[in-house]
């Protein structure tokens, strides 16, 4: 089997990178055959958009599309799977492909195709599914939901609308999202796929075992990008309102609050980045992971499924794909979204329970095998063996 993978990077390095390079390595370790096609956003000069002929290049950027003709004749693959096509790869390397009657597979890593800001979310509107059967997300460019820029918004709005309208997405012959909660989004957008176009394929994570529980210390732990949709404010809060031990790793634009507030409260120790190996061991000792995303998160976060490897506790916001942790039996506990109280309150009750940390504890372990290795690239394989298998029987059926 041979798979041509596809992949716009970001200016920011973001989770969608990861889980480009997972899927990468998995394949490459299980014998299939993979070449690998990315694009950078760099020519954009941190403007994007702000060019008629940037706007031009985002809707089909000819030198993308003559990138990947050349790789697809060369390489001859079985499928095409695109991970992010924004902003410099375009649509045009969907089109090149299905031109040449391989199979397209693209993963959603976000909402960018119906939100122009990919969350779902706007200041004040939390969450915000106004755009989402909208063809034209009028509501934002009324807001400048990209990059807080009316005119950027609007040129964004033009790119995703007009693929709509011509029907490229629906020439996709599968979207992978890694939830249900997304899948039923999706469906019930402006994007009009079947039933049949969209399917389920959660991210995954290597076991890195499950921690001793005599090894947990009395701390609470963060873990991921420092901004407004992941709830800081709201972590923040709880901790000055009732103080606890508290370990936040990562880096993002609200650092310096993270830092004003670390030097305030004795309790709270700001790690920045770490690599994984020190994620590891911070998730194997904490009591438990705080996850309080204010937004729809577009999968089960990453750290979420590193805390059920490793069989960790879950604090989390009562929303979307995150009230999959509560399900029973519950890998932790939920709160309502943006209410730093109701956070308190459930790091204070796991505080004084150590009979329920140990439940959490096992449940959590409990729920990692859907998220492994092993899983998630049989998963990839019966996807990419199904469309083979329906190119052929229509290549007969033309023949024939």
């Amino acid at each position: 089997m041979r798979v041509l993978l596809i992949h716009n990077f970001y200016q920011q390095a973001g989770g969608e990178d990861t889980v480009f390079y997972q899927e990468t390595n998995l394949l490459r370790e299980n014998g299939v055959e993979v070449e690998t096609l990315t694009f950078t956003n760099e020519t954009f000069e941190g403007s994007l958009l702000n060019k008629l002929g940037s706007v031009t290049r985002s809707l089909y950027n000819t030198k993308s599309a003559a990138r990947t003709e050349a790789v697809i004749d060369w390489f001859k693959p079985d499928v095409v799977h695109i991970h992010n096509l924004f902003y410099t790869a375009t649509a045009a390397v969907i089109r090149v492909a299905k031109v040449r009657g391989v199979p397209v597979v693209m993963t959603v890593h976000n909402y960018r195709l119906l939100c122009l800001n990919g969350l779902l979310m706007r200041e004040g509107k939390v969450p915000c599914e106004t755009c989402l059967t909208q063809m034209v997300p009028l509501a934002g460019i009324r807001h400048g939901c990209f990059r807080d820029s009316h005119l950027q918004s609007a040129q964004l709005s033009l790119i995703t609308t007009l693929h709509k309208l011509t029907g490229i997405w629906r020439s996709v012959d599968r979207f992978v999202v890694l939830t249900e909660f997304v899948r039923q989004k999706i469906l019930a957008s402006s994007l009009n796929l079947s039933t049949a176009q969209v399917v389920v394929k959660p991210n995954f994570v290597s076991d890195s075992g499950e921690a001793d529980a005599t090894g947990r210390q009395d701390f609470f732990l963060y873990v991921g990008r420092l901004s407004g949709e992941k709830g800081i404010d709201v972590l923040l809060n709880a901790v000055r309102k009732s103080p606890f031990p508290l370990k936040i790793i990562g880096s993002g634009p609200l650092e310096n609050k993270v830092l004003q507030t670390a030097a305030a409260q004795s309790g709270i120790d700001y790690a920045g980045w770490q690599d994984r190996s020190a994620v590891t061991l911070a998730m194997k000792t904490c009591r438990a992971l705080i996850v309080p995303s204010l937004c729809y998160e577009a999968a089960l976060p990453l750290v979420v499924l590193e805390a059920f490897a490793t069989g960790t506790p879950v604090i989390c916001s009562d929303q979307g794909n995150l009230r999959e942790v509560g399900e029973a039996p519950a890998a932790g506990h939920l709160f309502a979204p943006g209410n730093s109280d109701d956070l308190s309150r459930i790091i204070d009750q796991i505080n004084r329970q150590p009979e329920l940390r140990e439940r959490y504890a096992m449940a959590s372990r409990q729920r990692y095998e859907p998220y492994s290795k092993e899983a998630s690239h049989q998963a990839t394989l019966n996807l990419y063996e199904t469309l083979i298998k329906g190119k052929k029987i229509s290549n007969q059926a033309e023949l024939s």
